[in-house]
């Protein structure tokens, strides 16, 4: 029972859905109209030829042409050897598998074994077959690119999933704050689940950029994963604060003005921010918290030494987002938004 409801929860992309429909019908089609035999293998090998994005689509028929040579090549030499019978057709696929998936060509497989089988019924591997079974791939994989490449598809919300990380940051941020001035304080929700929520989200939005960018054919910068592989970083480092924070048993007057600054950090949490003047002024805390008196009390103490932790915490996610800043081209922030 909950197999089948997995199986309901999963989307259908129907584009892709249609993608393989059409492009199947439509390599028939041409083959028909080529004058080839055996047209229904251009079909599958259009249906074997699409791939969720276009650059995985490309790359198969791409393999697919190298494969197709090396399953001549290998049909022509065990044939010659041991003539047309199964035995022969069953050296010949150990062969070609073998190569196929030492080199990682697996996905290709399939489509020339069936061109294979052709030599195997006709009894001979003339030019003119040859050429024919070049037609099939040619046409099947030419539809299947095509198809990836003409059909439009509704891009990923880049922007708004941008906007949705950015704005659950801030919500932890503030809680952050909180939490540093009233530390026992119990009506925290759950707030594991909103880091767990916060990474699985990331893990989505980083494979759905990595598509985005996939599905284009001239693709001049991957800035969006690299940007939610940026914020992945910062989240690690943003839980492990939450976990030094909850620690902490009591209010300070040194509490003030970290709280003040969690707080600020999380009112210019954006994108463009470049982090350089938040890491000024996490130096000049830090060098306040140095001229402190030593603590008092072994609790004041423990508090101390997790705020401290705290604050080297920060300085190591707001170092993520400088050095990511850096490295970018401001051109490339608004390129994929």
């Amino acid at each position: 029972m909950k197999r089948i409801f997995a199986i309901k929860q999963q989307q259908v992309n129907y584009v892709m859905v249609l993608e393989i429909a059409l492009g199947t019908t439509l390599g028939i089609l041409l083959a028909d109209v080529a004058g080839l035999k055996y047209s229904a293998v251009a079909g599958i090998t259009t249906l074997l030829t699409i791939q969720n994005t276009f650059e995985d689509t490309l790359i198969t028929a791409i393999k697919r042409y190298i494969a197709f040579f090396l399953m001549v090549f290998l049909c022509w030499l065990v044939f010659e050897l041991f003539h047309f019978h199964t035995l022969s057709f069953g050296l010949f696929l150990l062969l070609f598998v073998g190569i196929c998936y030492a080199f990682e060509m697996e996905t290709v497989v399939a489509s020339n074994a069936v061109l294979a089988t052709h030599f195997l019924i006709e009894q001979s591997i003339t030019f003119p077959l040859i050429v024919n079974e070049f037609g099939l791939l040619f046409v099947g994989s030419a539809v299947g690119i095509l198809v990836k490449l003409l059909i439009p598809r509704k891009p990923a919300p880049l922007k708004h999933f941008r906007d949705a990380i950015e704005d659950d940051f801030r919500k932890l941020l503030r809680m952050m704050s909180n939490k540093i001035m009233q530390p026992l304080d119990e009506n925290t929700m759950n707030t594991s689940l909103l880091f767990d929520d916060l990474d699985k989200k990331l893990s989505g939005y980083e494979v759905a950029a990595m598509t985005e960018i996939a599905n284009k054919i001239r693709v001049q910068s991957n800035y969006p994963v690299l940007y939610f592989q940026m914020r992945s970083r910062q989240a690690s480092f943003m839980r492990r604060i939450w976990n030094n924070i909850v620690r902490t048993k009591q209010r300070y007057e040194t509490n003030n003005l970290l709280a003040a600054f969690v707080c600020e950090v999380a009112e210019g949490f954006q994108e463009k921010n470049n982090a350089h003047q938040m890491l000024i002024e996490l130096d000049q805390i830090d060098l306040e918290y140095d001229h402190l008196t030593l603590p008092v009390t072994r609790q004041e103490f423990e508090d101390r030494a997790l705020l401290y932790a705290v604050i080297q915490d920060f300085r190591s996610l707001l170092e993520i987002k400088r050095d990511f800043m850096d490295s970018v081209d401001e051109t490339e922030i608004t390129k994929y938004w």
